[in-house]
């Protein structure tokens, strides 16, 4: 699960250059090929150290991980 993670919050930081500051687990999965439901146990255990700038991740355009203030 721990090479997921890590997996997982490199193409975090990639988005993060792009500018992304919403991201879909399916932009997740089309960039690293784990399965989406991988990934959302991953990021749900809270195993990814998500960069800064994204404020929200969705799974099918719906709220599946919010940043808190």
């Amino acid at each position: 699960m721990e090479r997921f993670a890590k997996a997982i919050e490199n193409i975090l930081r990639r988005f993060e250059e792009k500018g992304y500051d919403v991201v879909d687990v399916y932009d997740i999965w089309i960039e690293s090929s784990i399965p989406m439901d991988l990934i959302e146990e991953v990021i749900g255990k809270d195993m990814v150290n998500i960069p800064p700038s994204i404020e929200e991740i969705k799974v099918r355009g719906k709220n599946f991980w919010r940043r808190r203030n």
